[in-house]
C-alpha cells in the first residue's frame, strides 16, 4: 500500500511539481482547520503531521528524480566519449603496444576482488591523448553489483622522464566488460615513449562462481602480439585449488603455471606465459575444493 501510494506521489509530482505539493498541503491544512472547529486541536495536529509527511516524502522524491536524470545524462555522456575515443583510435591505427601485463588479484571466501595491473607499453601515435582498457569477470553480473564496482587509475609514468596527469572515466560494455579510458591532462606521452600504466580495482563478486566451488576462468585476450603475461590469484586463507592452463600448450607455448602455499597465509596461483600471439584467450581455470 505505502509503494503504490509513493509510486502515486511521484507521478503526481512528475505532473505538477512542487507548486502541486504544496497546493495539496495548503487543502489538507484548510481540511483539518475545518475539522479543529468541530473536533478541537487534534485535527490540527494530525493535519500538520500530514503536511510535514507530505512536505519530506515529495523534497525525497524530487531529490531522487533529480539524481535518476543526472545519472543517466552522465550515461549518456559516457558513452559519446567511448564513442569518439573508439572512433579515433580506429582512424589512427594503433596508438600504443602493450608489452608486459602483471595482474594481481586477491580473492575472499565470498568472491569479492581486490586487483592491481600493471602495463608496460610503447607508445606509436605521434602523442598519446588517451588510452583504453578493458577488464570484467567471467559471469554476466547483475546491474546492482555492477554499481559498486571502483576502477581507478592509480598512476602512469613515462619511463625515464617521471610521472603525468591523467583522469579515467569508465563505461560497461554490453558484452559486460568494464572500458576504462584514461585521458592525458598534463604532458603527453611522444611517440616512442615507453610506458608504465598502474590500475587499481575493487570489485565486489568479481569470482562469485569460484567462491560457489565453480570453475572459474581468469583469462586475457591482446589484439597485439605480448611479450609477457603475468598473472598471480591469492585464494581464502585455507582452500585447497585444481588448476590448469587456458589456450596454452608445452609443447608450442613458453609458460609456467604454479601453486604455492605458504604456511597460514593465502595459496597463490600464479602464471608467467612468454611471446603470446595476437587474439589468444589465453591464462588459467581454477576448481576450488
Amino acid at each position: 500500500m505505502l509503494r503504490g501510494f509513493i509510486n502515486y506521489l511521484d507521478d503526481y509530482l512528475d505532473r505538477t511539481g512542487i507548486t502541486g505539493l504544496i497546493q495539496g498541503a495548503l487543502g489538507i491544512l484548510a481540511f483539518a482547520s475545518l475539522l479543529s472547529a468541530v473536533f478541537g486541536s487534534i485535527a490540527i495536529k494530525a493535519g500538520a503531521l500530514v503536511i510535514a509527511t507530505l512536505g519530506l516524502i515529495g523534497v525525497l522524491l524530487m531529490l531522487t528524480t533529480h539524481h535518476r536524470t543526472l545519472r543517466a545524462q552522465a550515461d549518456e555522456h559516457r558513452l559519446l566519449l567511448s564513442r569518439y575515443c573508439n572512433a579515433l583510435t580506429r582512424e589512427m591505427n594503433q596508438m600504443w603496444h602493450i608489452h608486459r601485463w602483471l595482474e594481481t588479484t586477491d580473492i575472499d571466501q565470498r568472491g569479492n576482488a581486490n586487483g592491481k595491473i600493471i602495463v608496460h607499453a610503447t607508445v606509436e601515435a605521434e602523442a598519446l591523448h588517451f588510452l583504453r582498457i578493458c577488464v570484467g569477470s567471467n559471469w554476466r553480473q547483475p546491474e546492482h553489483t555492477k554499481r559498486n564496482v571502483q576502477v581507478t587509475l592509480a598512476g602512469l609514468e613515462i619511463m625515464g622522464t617521471g610521472s603525468t596527469r591523467w583522469r579515467e572515466t569508465s563505461r560497461w560494455q554490453p558484452d559486460g566488460r568494464l572500458e576504462v579510458l584514461a585521458h592525458c591532462v598534463s604532458t603527453l606521452p611522444k611517440k616512442g615513449d615507453q610506458i608504465r600504466l598502474h590500475l587499481e580495482y575493487t570489485w565486489p563478486g568479481k569470482c562469485l562462481p569460484l567462491a560457489r566451488r565453480e570453475v572459474d576462468e581468469f583469462v586475457c585476450e591482446f589484439s597485439r602480439p605480448l611479450a609477457q603475461l603475468e598473472y598471480r590469484i591469492s585464494l581464502p586463507v585455507g582452500t585447497r585449488t585444481k588448476y590448469d592452463a587456458v589456450g596454452l600448450d608445452h609443447q608450442q607455448d613458453t609458460f609456467d603455471l604454479s601453486l604455492y602455499s605458504p604456511k597460514h597465509k593465502r595459496p597463490v596461483v600464479h602464471l608467467i606465459a612468454n611471446d603470446i600471439a595476437a587474439d589468444r584467450r589465453v591464462g588459467m581455470r581454477l576448481d576450488l575444493q
